[in-house]
């Protein structure tokens, strides 16, 4: 509702006509502040990529270098008949409620 008060407001009042008015001084203002604050959200999109990749890389090592040899070479192979409350993982967590 607040939204469309104010675009209402500013079309009626000409708040935003000098951005349509090739003319005006403070349009190539608002054009190079434009660029600048798009080249400055496209550096911080590839800060953000760059620093969320390596994380996951140290995460991904961190969660290979810790377990023993053993439970990488067979994981998760299971054949299973009949089973309950069957758990497969590493490091899971399982909560079973049994009655009211």
């Amino acid at each position: 509702m607040t939204g469309g008060l104010v675009v209402w407001a500013a079309l009626r009042f000409g708040v935003l006509a000098w951005l349509g008015d090739e003319k005006h001084p403070a349009r190539p203002v608002m054009e190079a502040l434009s660029w600048i604050a798009g080249i400055i959200g496209l550096a911080f999109a590839v800060a953000a990529l760059v620093v969320a990749i390596r994380q996951e890389r140290r995460s991904a090592d961190a969660d290979t270098s810790s377990e023993p040899e053993t439970t990488k070479t067979g994981r998760y192979l299971v054949e299973l008949r009949d089973g309950k409350g069957v758990q497969v993982g590493d490091h899971n967590t399982q909560t079973n409620d049994f009655g009211a």
